[in-house]
């Protein structure tokens, strides 16, 4: 759900704030007073590191960062897409807008020039999606290790996401939309799911995580998976997509993994296919447990990516017919 933050309305205050946000920044205190702390501290972090690089860039450059033209963006964009991948440039031109926004400035990122921009580099990278960075099993046992025997609500509903989310390898979609009668557990404790229509068995292990997750919940109906707010209250709400994101990139940072991995919540299907691959299941195996309506995208995934433009051709061509 996005985000409601106000304006600075009063001039004072908006003007410390511009210069506060003028200089590189140490903590994220001022982001806190910026976003009303409607964001979460890695969110927040993330933000200030972003706002921190392009405000270097533009000391580099004797230009300033806020207000910022929309030429000076154009040039960071050109500059960082040497290195970064598309869903970094989005993020940047988020936290940019962000800034001038709550300030009350004009939005360079809504430029034609930088829309223009931004559809160039889309067409210039537009495998970065298809490269997620894989979630898998060494990455599901790493987390155990640290997570298992946690007893905080949302150490143990994460774990339960975790392991669910990779060993049934379920679309975002597919695991907010879970609810309590999608779920069978056995006498053993052994639990089947019900997802569209499929049935998936799990392992002791991820059967271990969600039982955890419903007996600390006490959630007996409705959504499986729901909101857990700064004082660890459990909501009634499910989560959402970006939930689901944000759950995957805490895996990420507490793994430890260089800074430049970053899971996502397709990083599970794809880590999953490719340890599926790695013990010998062919592409329509791999499909076929992923509950894909083709080979292409499991073709790409485990880096095959021949037979998955052969795929896409085949289907461009049965539709145009």
């Amino acid at each position: 759900m996005a985000k409601k933050i106000t304006v600075i309305e009063d001039e004072i205050v908006r003007n410390t704030s511009i210069a506060d946000f003028s200089s590189i920044a140490e903590s994220i205190t001022i982001w806190q007073r910026l976003t009303q702390q409607q964001y979460a501290k890695n969110t927040l972090v993330a933000f200030k590191n972003d706002w921190n690089s392009f405000v270097l860039f533009c000391s580099q450059h004797n230009t300033s960062p806020l207000p910022a033209s929309a030429e000076i963006v154009h040039r960071y964009i050109e500059k960082m897409a040497q290195t970064r991948k598309l869903a970094s440039l989005k993020r940047y031109i988020v936290t940019i807008g962000l800034v001038h926004r709550c300030h009350a400035l004009p939005n360079p990122c809504l430029s034609n020039e930088i829309k223009l921009a931004m559809h160039k580099q889309r067409l210039d990278k537009h495998d970065d999606y298809t490269n997620a960075y894989g979630f898998r099993d060494n990455h599901l046992h790493g987390l155990l290790d640290s997570f298992m025997l946690s007893t905080k609500a949302k150490d143990v509903r994460d774990m339960a996401i975790w392991a669910i989310t990779f060993e049934a390898m379920l679309k975002r979609s597919e695991v907010t939309a879970l609810t309590v009668n999608d779920i069978d557990v056995a006498q053993d404790g052994l639990i089947t799911l019900s997802v569209n229509d499929n049935l998936i068995a799990l392992s002791d292990i991820a059967s271990q995580a969600i039982n955890r997750w419903l007996t600390l919940s006490m959630i007996d109906n409705g959504f499986v998976f729901r909101r857990i707010d700064r004082h660890n209250n459990i909501g009634d709400n499910p989560l959402d997509h970006s939930s689901i994101y944000r759950i995957f990139r805490r895996a990420s940072q507490e793994l430890e993994l260089p800074t430049d991995v970053i899971f996502s919540g397709q990083s599970p299907r794809v880590g999953a296919s490719q340890d599926l691959a790695d013990a010998g299941l062919s592409v329509h195996q791999i499909q076929h447990q992923g509950r894909w309506r083709s080979p292409a995208m499991p073709a790409q995934y485990i880096g095959q990516r021949a037979k998955r433009d052969n795929t896409l051709k085949k289907f461009a061509n049965k539709n145009n017919k």
